[in-house]
């Protein structure tokens, strides 16, 4: 009995601290281009304009712990003896996306975006 109350106060509580950020990162499209290319494309990005963006050394420091960890696993993949659980373990473009995104303010947030997409239409 007590596990099922402590279960569900549990449940309750991790639905109301969801961060606002992820709600705003997931209400912002991914640029086409970017969900096919390996996650780490987007906190590399992001870092290569850090002065267009204005970020602080504790967002780029942020970032680049978000690369070096996409990077790593990339690199596990490749050397994995079981690609099937590496494959599952890999996180997706959208989740690198929304884990940078998380990491600037609000009005960083624009322009990261518009610094992420302009790839796409130079490429067509």
């Amino acid at each position: 009995m007590r596990n099922r109350i402590l279960r569900l106060a549990v449940l309750a509580a991790a639905t109301l601290v969801v961060p606002p950020a992820a709600a705003f990162a997931q209400a912002v499209t991914l640029p086409p281009r970017l969900a096919s290319a390996p996650a780490y494309e987007v906190p590399d990005r992001l870092i290569a304009s850090r002065s267009e963006l204005a970020l602080t050394e504790a967002q780029s420091a942020e970032l680049a712990r978000l690369s070096t960890d996409l990077h790593f696993r990339a690199h596990l993949q490749t050397v994995s003896s079981k690609p099937w659980i590496a494959a599952a373990l890999r996180p997706s473009a959208r989740q690198a996306f929304d884990r940078a995104l998380a990491n600037l303010t609000t009005k960083q947030r624009g322009p990261a975006v518009r610094v992420l997409a302009p790839s796409d239409e130079a490429a067509q």
